[in-house]
């Protein structure tokens, strides 16, 4: 079994509740129709409420072929309310992805907040390195890659590089694709 040293576990768990209270918070403060739609679809989601539709469509047939024909085949009145579901179902649905897409999106958020913060701490623990390396005598050669280091990370500019990286992959990806392979043989 995984032990975790007790103040990390601490930490970890202040962390830990101080998110789930701000998630509680925020889904508190969600309107009320839109934690009715998140319910429902949690709900429609599970083997049960599959279970539940088979139930009442083969109940459905049954009754209507062995004791009273009121729908009868090809069953229109079951088609009206298994295409009325599917089209609420549907909707719910994409309200209920917006929510998680919007719910996701903040967490992205805070993740990216909190790697900048590491960063800038990170940054800072070099820096004071660095000046301790000097003081102590510490040939620079030794320090070399915690001084290539120990300057702040421009998030705009590394997003800038990745999004020009990923434009050349596709260039020469495109270009592999446009010319004939030569066959091996």
């Amino acid at each position: 079994m995984d032990h975790v040293n007790d103040h990390i576990a601490q930490v970890t768990y202040r962390n830990i509740e101080n998110i789930l209270c701000a998630e509680d918070v925020r889904r508190n403060n969600t309107q009320l129709l839109y934690r009715a739609v998140a319910k429902v679809t949690q709900a429609c989601g599970t083997v049960g409420f599959l279970a539940l539709n088979a139930f009442i469509f083969i109940d459905w047939i049954v009754f209507n072929e062995l004791i009273v024909k009121f729908d009868p085949f090809p069953y229109t009145l079951l088609l009206f309310g298994v295409s009325l579901e599917a089209i609420f179902l549907s909707v719910l649905i994409l309200i209920s992805q917006n929510m998680a897409a919007a719910e996701s999106e903040r967490r992205h958020h805070l993740d990216l907040q909190m790697n900048l913060l590491s960063e800038r701490e990170i940054t800072a623990l070099m820096r004071l390195v660095v000046h301790m390396a000097e003081k102590n005598g510490i040939p620079d050669e030794k320090t070399e890659e915690v001084r290539a280091f120990a300057h702040e990370t421009d998030p705009a500019g590394v997003l800038h590089q990745i999004v020009r990286a990923e434009h050349r992959h596709r260039l020469v990806v495109a270009g592999e694709t446009a010319q004939p392979r030569a066959k091996s043989g």
